[in-house]
């Protein structure tokens, strides 16, 4: 006698079409009741319910009732449907109003798009069927569309004075500024500091920087940079770089940024008792930033560096490494650590110099 359990346990699994199949029925149903949550149907058959908020790349951002804001892969999703319009931009970059629905296959959804402003009541552009691999953004952000450019950055300072058997005082500023588009990105940003002791000036110094950047194939990109640096406590009147190259964008989002540049300089060195300098050099720039774990607290780490052609011992860094933390209405408090490095420094002068800073600053 054939054990039941074991015949059981022999059944064949259904083939993943049927399964897929069944994922769109399922959505299919949901779909049709529900009024009001957006609906999502994995390839795997799960089905969750809540408000679709953002897509780039191949990650959705999705937020629910139940489970907080959740990132899922945009590649796995089987069905979708809004009842509430929503944007899109799909390959041929521009951007459509209206609702999904679910599609005819999986992978697939109906694009119902919305009536144009000043449309007679009744009269809507024809629904068509779309592949939701074809959607490059749902909801894209102002530069994410074309339509303008996002500014965001910071404004620091810190400071201290002290007198009586002594007198000291040391104060620090800087900002950073992007602003990014579509197919391009602006940074520009400054340092100044000043420091005295028993009112004998003990550091003064200060760095800008600017660049602007052009993206290919979202991640690709090329890149044109100047920085100039005067400090006289390093017998630098003024060091002023040009440079162009080619960069990579890793990762670009509010919780992850990640880029590596690489190029060629052109730097002009004005010293102060010593001879002045002129020569090419391989630069590099790494900018790094990350809210891990899902804290609000913002790690970053930023450097650039060169290194002469004339001398490869010639070789100038600067590292900028810490954690920001949000207190409230914009305001910002950041711990760093500054570290500046050249490996020929004029006679008399330090390689390195190290900045521990505690500053209070807004962020927008």
């Amino acid at each position: 006698m054939i054990d039941e359990r074991a015949s059981k346990r022999r059944l064949p699994s259904p083939p993943p079409a049927r399964i897929a199949r069944l994922a769109l029925v399922l959505g299919a149903a949901v779909l049709a009741c529900a009024a009001r949550a957006d609906v999502i149907v994995l390839k795997n058959g799960d089905r969750l319910t809540g408000k679709v908020v953002h897509k780039m790349g191949d990650e959705l951002t999705f937020a629910t009732d139940y489970a907080g804001t959740l990132k899922l892969k945009w590649s796995d999703i089987a069905a979708l449907a809004t009842p509430k319009p929503v944007s899109l931009m799909i390959s041929e970059e521009r951007v459509l109003k209206g609702t999904l629905g679910a599609g005819t296959s999986a992978g697939h959804a109906v694009f119902i798009p919305a009536p144009p402003p000043g449309a007679p009541k009744g009269e809507a552009p024809p629904a068509r069927d779309i592949a939701l691999a074809d959607v490059r953004f749902v909801n894209p952000t102002i530069e994410e569309s074309g339509a303008g450019i996002l500014w965001t950055g910071h404004v620091n300072a810190g400071g201290a004075s002290t007198s009586g058997n002594s007198t000291n005082g040391t104060l620090h500023v800087e900002a950073d500024v992007t602003g990014r588009a579509r197919h391009s990105r602006v940074l520009a940003g400054g340092e100044y500091n000043r420091a005295t002791s028993n009112e004998i000036e003990s550091a003064s110094n200060w760095r800008a920087r600017g660049e602007y950047d052009r993206f290919y194939r979202n991640k690709d990109f090329s890149y044109t940079r100047a920085t100039f640096e005067h400090d006289p406590f390093k017998a630098l009147e003024l060091r002023s770089t040009l440079g162009v190259g080619i960069g990579y964008q890793f990762y670009e989002s509010p919780a992850l940024n990640l880029s590596l540049q690489g190029g060629l300089d052109y730097v002009v060195v004005d010293n102060i008792g010593v001879p002045d300098q002129n020569y090419a050099a391989p630069a590099w720039v790494l900018r790094y930033d990350q809210k891990p774990f899902g804290l609000n607290m913002q790690f970053f780490h930023q450097q650039d560096g060169t290194v002469s052609l004339d001398s490869r011992n010639s070789i100038v860094l600067h590292t900028q490494t810490g954690v920001r933390a949000p207190i409230g209405l914009g305001i910002n408090a950041t711990l760093q650590y500054n570290y500046d490095w050249t490996s020929d420094p004029p006679a008399g002068r330090f390689s390195a110099d190290r900045t521990l800073l505690f500053t209070l600053g807004y962020a927008w």
